[in-house]
């Protein structure tokens, strides 16, 4: 009787066990999964339109020390790196952007090129440069030296295999995390497109402006990179894409429709809009354009279509995979944080950080 009462018991431990043991497995491989899905979170911070005159150049630093003690795992810098009305675009300027700004990050820096830094250098109040030896000094400082390889902005992540162009070292590309992240050349300024009075607005206190040559190859390239940057998310599964450029793109055409002398060839960012809006119907998941230039935050979906062709002014039918975060930059300068989170009803979240050394002060009438 006892033997037979000993050896149930023995039974009920084994089984109590197995099952005590299957149910810390199942929790185990749950723990690990929710870890895993926890570790597919993050955040990226996304600037633009900085160090700008004295007060950028006061107030960039504490935006750079906010972003360095916050947990994001990477910046993404929407370009116009220095002033379009005052800083010289000098030979000297460039390399000391890149010590006294890019290097300052204990991110990851990725940067999309604006039009300050080369497009607005024939400016009289900019030194009056060539742009095309401009344009030369940005990629030899920030993106690829003279023997070929190429540039790390910021702190460098090993694990982040970025692609460039060939012939334009600034276009980049590279999936990490689930998200693909690409970098067209896109600037403001009507893309460096030729434009003259009366017909359109200049930006260099001339008649004449822009460069049809320049501006129609790397039209051209841009659209190539985003149609390659897209295939590489589409064959990588990536949850969605961010594509990162300075210039506000004129998404409802008022720039362009504006009376003279204000109006502007903003029909030179077509191409570039009608490459998203194909390749945002095609992935059917989110897309997040970043872009600066006009320095105020905001946050839109101004992407509409009929029949796969743009559409302005509230009209046609709303992409609803496609945003827009427009960043803070010169004489506002903060940063926006951007949480992805592939588990959320939106894959993007943004948090506004607000610098407090930054703030201007106000006054009531």
């Amino acid at each position: 009787m006892t033997k037979s009462f000993t050896l149930k018991n023995l039974k009920r431990t084994i089984a109590f066990l197995t099952i005590g043991s299957l149910a810390l497995v199942i929790a185990n491989v749950a723990a690990s999964q929710a870890n895993a899905a926890q570790a597919f979170k993050y955040s990226v911070a996304l600037i633009g339109d900085m160090p700008y005159d004295a007060k950028g150049v006061t107030q960039t630093p504490n935006v750079i020390a906010s972003i360095n003690a916050s947990d994001v795992t990477l910046a993404l810098f929407g370009g116009d790196t220095m002033s379009g009305k005052g800083d010289k675009c000098t030979d000297e300027a460039y390399p000391a952007l890149k010590t006294n700004f890019f290097d300052k990050f204990t991110k990851p820096v990725f940067y999309s090129v604006g039009d300050n830094e080369w497009v607005d250098c024939d400016r009289a109040v900019k030194g009056a440069y060539d742009p095309l030896t401009r344009l030369a000094l940005v990629r030899s400082n920030f993106f690829q030296k003279a023997d070929g390889t190429y540039i790390k902005l910021g702190a460098p992540n090993s694990r982040i295999a970025v692609s460039h162009d060939s012939k334009y070292p600034e276009m980049q590309f590279f999936s990490f995390k689930g998200i693909t992240y690409i970098f067209p050349h896109v600037p403001g300024s009507a893309n460096n497109s030729a434009v003259a009075t009366p017909a359109f607005k200049t930006y260099n206190d001339l008649a004449k402006d822009g460069d049809d040559v320049e501006y129609k190859a790397r039209d051209a390239a841009n659209v190539a990179w985003i149609n390659k940057g897209f295939d590489e998310a589409k064959s990588v599964g990536s949850a969605g894409v961010i594509v990162v450029l300075q210039a506000n793109m004129d998404w409802e055409g008022y720039a362009r429709d504006a009376a003279v002398p204000n109006n502007e060839n903003t029909a030179a960012f077509a191409n570039v809009k009608q490459a998203l809006l194909t390749n945002t119907l095609k992935f059917k998941k989110p897309v997040l354009l970043q872009n600066g230039d006009e320095h105020w935050y905001q946050v839109d979906m101004p992407m509409n279509e009929t029949d796969g062709k743009l559409i302005e002014k509230d009209k046609g039918s709303l992409v609803e995979n496609f945003t827009r975060v427009q960043t803070f930059g010169s004489g506002f300068n903060h940063w926006v944080e951007l949480i992805i989170d592939p588990r959320a009803e939106n894959l993007w979240t943004f948090k506004v950080h607000i610098i407090k050394e930054n703030l201007d002060i106000h006054k009531a009438l």
